[in-house]
């Protein structure tokens, strides 16, 4: 009863995020005024025209790492220090991340001083941030119907992932204390060519599955590479007319597998695309997350427990709001990024309270089952990770870092 309760309060919530959505964003033009001026010509799009091509690219940012990812990269292997790796190279991907695993070790440091390896803006990027009307389209992958006994599994899913995003409210703007996205807030505020605080709202435009083809991997799981990405993308979009700034989220069903890494090396990614319409181009970022089943991915999971009662759900929850933070202000992966090549949520994985240790997490309240749960929106529990603030400035004095979960 009250998860019914609470699915007739999210379709609520949903509705009222369409219609800000109608209303309040059928002025989007497609480019920010940084885009205009960085990108001119063809870098421009219209409300009007429809989705004819989506392409991704041959680079996608380091994936939010998986827990526990202990050792050294191998002598000579492939630690680049940008925030992007080739796409595909599941090798290099592992490597950086063990690398940026043994190089981060926590410092304890006063509050409000100056964190240790901070992060910091670079102009080189298309995008620089991504805004200001942002429309996030989940594109849905692989059998739902046959990954769990509910035939609502994935209106589940979609309810309590969009919910993350529609809780902004109308119009959505990240502008508000003590909510998940305005961690975000200060790339805005710190970048040199100050573009407007991003508005979010989670439109469910592809509600059919398409489904997914191609060879099994080991685990017996159809796989998806990084390119495939893409392909299903632009499988799910074509056609759909654009009212915002959009950021796509493929999301595979537990029969499939990201084959670059999920799992073994990470649990999702950024990258940045392109959307063709009859005629105009645009400089898009997109997002791969997935359900899993298979206990080798257990790694992408902090507990074993859920307080809404699906430990994958409540993974991805967690790793979406990672990659929409990292999408949001790196969506080009040249624009905000630590010497190490991490991004802002790459800093603070796998801590979700300030203290981040043992006896912080601990602290944690918990629902009905046990579970810890470190965040509420609209009623419902989510375990989230923090992210980093741009201002450097340590929040977390027993890790001296400028990891928060809101700001």
């Amino acid at each position: 009863m009250k998860m019914e309760k609470s699915m007739k309060k999210l379709n609520l919530i949903a509705a009222t995020g369409a219609l800000s959505l109608i209303i309040g964003l059928l002025s989007f033009t497609g480019a920010s005024a940084e885009d205009s001026n960085k990108n001119s010509g063809d870098n421009k799009s219209n409300s009007n025209n429809s989705i004819q091509e989506f392409k991704g690219s041959g680079t996608r940012s380091h994936g939010h790492p998986i827990s526990n990812s202990i050792g050294a990269p191998a002598a000579g292997s492939k630690e680049d220090h940008s925030s992007f790796v080739s796409n595909d190279d599941a090798n290099a991907e592992l490597n950086w991340q063990q690398w940026n695993n043994v190089n981060n070790k926590a410092t304890a440091k006063a509050l409000n001083s100056l964190a240790s390896n901070p992060i910091s803006y670079h102009s080189s990027g298309a995008l620089h941030v991504y805004g200001p009307a942002v429309q996030i389209v989940p594109v849905w992958v692989g059998n739902w119907g046959a990954s769990q006994a509910s035939k609502d599994k994935k209106a589940n899913w979609n309810a309590l992932l969009g919910n993350l995003v529609n809780s902004l409210g109308a119009p959505g703007s990240i502008n508000q204390k003590l909510n998940v996205f305005n961690t975000n807030s200060l790339y805005y505020l710190n970048s040199p060519l100050k573009p407007a605080l991003p508005t979010l709202v989670w439109s469910d435009l592809t509600s059919v599955s398409i489904a997914a083809t191609g060879t099994k991997d080991k685990y017996g799981l159809i796989s998806v590479s990084d390119a495939n990405v893409a392909t299903y993308i632009q499988s799910g979009i074509k056609g759909l007319s654009l009212s915002a700034k959009p950021l796509y989220v493929y999301i595979g069903a537990s029969d499939t597998r990201l084959s670059s890494g999920f799992g073994t090396a990470y649990c999702g990614w950024h990258a940045i695309g392109s959307v063709r319409t009859p005629n105009s181009l645009s400089n898009v970022p997109y997002i791969a997350i997935q359900d899993y089943s298979s206990t080798v991915f257990s790694r992408c999971s902090q507990q074993t427990t859920s307080p809404n009662g699906n430990v994958e759900l409540d993974a991805m929850a967690s790793v979406l709001v990672h990659e929409i933070d990292e999408a949001l202000t790196d969506p080009d992966l040249a624009t905000w990024f630590d010497s190490g090549g991490a991004e802002n949520a790459d800093k603070c994985a796998w801590t979700f309270s300030t203290p981040a240790t043992t006896a912080g997490f601990a602290a944690l309240p918990r629902a009905t089952n046990g579970s810890k749960y470190n965040y509420t929106s609209n009623g419902i529990n989510y375990l989230i990770q923090r992210n980093w603030l741009a201002d450097n400035l340590v929040k977390d004095v027993s890790n001296g870092t400028a990891c928060a979960l809101t700001n």
